[in-house]
């Protein structure tokens, strides 16, 4: 079995694919220990024929091609083919480091048998600096629960996964906004050791302005939205058959997400789309929102929790930039 297994999704990345896999190739790791799935989503650049012929020289690198269907589906699909003992989801126009205390090293890591995850900060790459986002100054072993209480950015390329941890949770097909969030809830949720370590292993590109991500067309904005609202009403659906402790942190992080979702209505969409999307908001029970127990968001719902006020605000707000 390798040691782990990178997954990559790859949509018009050629620019950036190289560096991202010459970067997992530096890594203080045994080459033979591990694989990188490389998943092209149906690019239409040069990015999986600069894969492709990379791997002709490094056999650790391998090249899965599927039609157009998103980063998730991408991802599921390496899912199926990975078979390290560790999974460790990289996207394409990004890089890893692996930055900290010499007694952390990520191959004594990999080695610990009751991990079932391990988190570590990264760092934001501008053109004029890289900044450092430390979300964990100190080491330590957590629950799934108490780490998701804490821990509310809910990325993915910042962790190490084990693979038999995640082997029974798949990304929501055909979804590729918010979809990193889902995974990590549900995958988290029931772990009972999760590892955090003040390590810098990821470098978050903010380079590429060609990224999907980034986009702010009409179309772009809908899929986010429409994204948005299906996560959503899956973790309703989640909440209404759990108890206890997972009850309350997933309704915690479905709520803050319902507060960021709302913000983006007010800071990135038409008016008319505002409505539109408040209405099948509050179709699928997930509008108004509750309370997150934070003043800041919660001063904010005081505002925001009717279809006039958020219009009021998004009005606002334009008035602002005037």
């Amino acid at each position: 079995m390798k040691k782990i297994s990178f997954i990559i999704p790859l949509y018009n990345c050629e620019q950036y694919i190289q560096h991202c896999i010459e970067s997992i190739l530096s890594l203080p790791i045994i080459k033979s220990e591990i694989e990188i799935l490389v998943v092209d989503d149906g690019s239409v650049d040069r990015g999986a024929e600069i894969t492709q012929l990379f791997s002709q020289n490094h056999p650790e690198v391998r090249l899965i091609q599927q039609t157009n269907k998103g980063a998730s589906t991408a991802r599921n699909r390496g899912l199926e083919e990975a078979q390290g003992k560790w999974v460790w989801f990289v996207d394409a126009d990004d890089r890893v480091i692996w930055e900290g205390m010499d007694n952390l090293a990520l191959k004594n890591l990999l080695e610990l048998e009751d991990i079932e995850l391990v988190c570590f900060n990264y760092k934001k790459e501008f053109a004029e600096a890289l900044i450092e986002n430390a979300d964990y100054s100190f080491q330590e072993n957590i629950d799934g629960v108490s780490y998701l209480h804490r821990h509310q950015s809910l990325y993915l390329w910042n962790k190490i996964f084990r693979r038999s941890s995640i082997i029974n949770y798949r990304f929501v097909d055909g979804t590729k906004n918010i979809e990193d969030m889902y995974f990590d809830m549900k995958a988290i949720v029931d772990m009972k050791h999760v590892l955090c370590v003040p390590i810098y292993g990821y470098v978050y590109n903010q380079l590429n302005f060609n990224s999907t991500s980034r986009s702010r067309s009409l179309s772009n904005l809908r899929k986010l939205s429409d994204d948005t609202q299906t996560i959503h009403s899956l973790i309703k659906k989640d909440i209404s058959v759990m108890t206890g402790e997972k009850k309350d942190v997933f309704q915690f992080l479905l709520n803050l997400s319902s507060v960021g979702y709302i913000y983006s209505l007010v800071t990135l969409y038409p008016i008319s789309e505002i409505r539109k999307s408040l209405k099948e908001y509050r179709e699928r029970g997930l509008y108004p929102i509750k309370k997150t127990g934070i003043r800041k968001y919660d001063l904010f719902l005081l505002f925001t929790n009717c279809s006039a006020g958020v219009v009021l605000c998004r009005i606002l707000f334009l008035l602002r930039r005037l």
